[in-house]
């Protein structure tokens, strides 16, 4: 883990600050003042000892990219002549995030909305900026199904899809020679479209699908589901269950005697670090070595130690993946109006749609938008877990060093077409 030091804090800073905001994209363009960005999030807001929503933990990290994001990127902003104001609104449920969306376009004069996390914000607030015109950002919901049925040219998806997760999933499986897949989901719509997307999966990575076994939701005992699952000759078992059905069910495949590697499907909140050792204290056999995710603290790449850094030093926790999601919409919208000149929706479209649009967001390359489904192309991050290290909830040391991150998916260098290379992750237009 690497030392804060007030030197590297302040040079973290100073990086976050002025990224992006190069100044050949400002040579020809009035700033507008002030870009208005509104956030929506659930979030903590009263004591500690008050029960949070799990929904909580993420929405949390999200509220976290977006202030840091107002105040390094904001100081930016203001080296340009105008002003940044990131208006935060809290969203413990979908009918306070239906009010805190209305509210923004209505009354605070936005140029975009950021959100999506928990069940079904994304879906409203996505509907309100499209009534109100203005391009709405996705942090939170991974789901094809949504990016499907509520297409629309104002909605834009900073979260990875599930076809990219578990495009992902496959590369991972290929690379580790755990080429014969058993595939366990619920029977709920979303369960049955993952598994069916696994296929697709399997496809693209030269692997096999050797059975599926889908279970009922929130059910309390598996084992007739678990001995099917047993008998297949599978080289690694895909759980692809909802993250509120994985501890039991996997709890109960390990004291089945099923030893056979996993890969878990990772929904957002499964990503954040709390989740990462609940299941490997509980898991000490089946919780997999190795997870995919849309972003991990420990990566040290250009950019992204100074952003690992500054959220550690703000907030004293790690960089979970919304904070990164969060922060780079922020600062996506803030490029895009600094290349533009304007915060009108038409103009902020048309430059996200352009093909050789593109932004840096610390993942080593530069990414772009899809035109066919405004899918932000990206790669994804690998994570080992460290059985070894004793997880400490209130020691930012020991959470940050639960896991590391070992590098990112696709594999290797683009060689020269970057959005081809990375749209090995995820539909294509005609999938889409």
């Amino acid at each position: 883990m690497t030392t804060i030091t007030r030197r590297n804090f302040l040079a973290g800073a100073t990086a976050l600050a002025t990224a992006g905001l190069a100044a050949p994209a400002l040579a020809n363009t009035t700033v507008p003042s002030p870009i208005r960005i509104g956030t929506v999030f659930p979030a903590r807001t009263g004591a500690s000892f008050i029960r949070a929503s799990v929904n909580d933990f993420i929405g949390t990290a999200g509220r976290m990219g977006a202030l840091l994001a107002d105040t390094q990127l904001g100081t930016g902003v203001e080296a340009q002549g105008a002003r940044l104001d990131v208006l935060l609104s809290t969203s413990p449920t979908v009918e306070a995030a239906i009010r805190a969306g209305e509210r923004l376009v209505e009354t605070e004069n936005i140029c975009a909305l950021v959100g999506g996390v928990g069940e079904g914000q994304a879906q409203v607030l996505a509907e309100i900026a499209a009534r109100a015109q203005i391009p709405f950002f996705n942090v939170g919901e991974t789901s094809d199904a949504f990016r499907r049925e509520a297409a629309s040219p104002y909605l834009f998806h900073i979260e990875a899809s599930d076809a990219m997760y578990l495009d992902a999933m496959g590369l991972l499986a290929a690379e580790q020679g755990l080429r014969r897949w058993a595939v366990v989901s619920d029977t709920g719509d979303r369960g049955a479209a993952l598994a069916g997307r696994a296929e697709r999966a399997a496809e693209k990575s030269g692997c096999m699908i050797v059975g599926t076994v889908m279970v009922p939701p929130a059910l309390p005992v598996y084992f007739a589901e678990i001995e099917e699952l047993a008998a297949l000759d599978a080289d690694v078992i895909f759980v692809l269950a909802d993250y509120q059905d994985q501890f039991p069910l996997m709890i109960q495949m390990e004291e089945s005697g099923i030893t056979t590697p996993t890969l878990s499907f990772p929904h957002t909140i499964t990503q954040t670090r709390d989740f990462i050792a609940a299941s490997r204290n509980r898991l000490p056999i089946l919780n997999p070595r190795h997870r995919v995710a849309l972003w991990d603290t420990t990566n040290t790449g250009p950019g992204a130690e100074d952003f690992n850094l500054q959220i550690r030093a703000r907030y004293a926790e790690p960089a979970d993946p919304t904070a990164w999601a969060a922060f780079h919409a922020i600062k996506i919208v803030i490029d895009t109006v600094m290349a533009t000149g304007s915060t009108e929706a038409e103009a902020i479209i048309a430059h996200l749609e352009k093909p050789e649009t593109t932004f840096d967001v610390a993942k080593g390359v530069d990414v772009s938008f899809r035109p066919w489904d405004h899918q932000l192309r990206q790669p994804l991050a690998v994570l080992e877990i460290d059985d070894e290290v004793v997880w400490r909830q209130l020691q930012l040391a020991t959470r940050v060093d639960i896991a590391r991150y070992t590098g990112s998916l696709p594999a290797g260098e683009p060689e020269d077409d970057v959005a081809q290379w990375l749209d090995v992750l995820g539909d294509g237009p005609e999938e889409a």
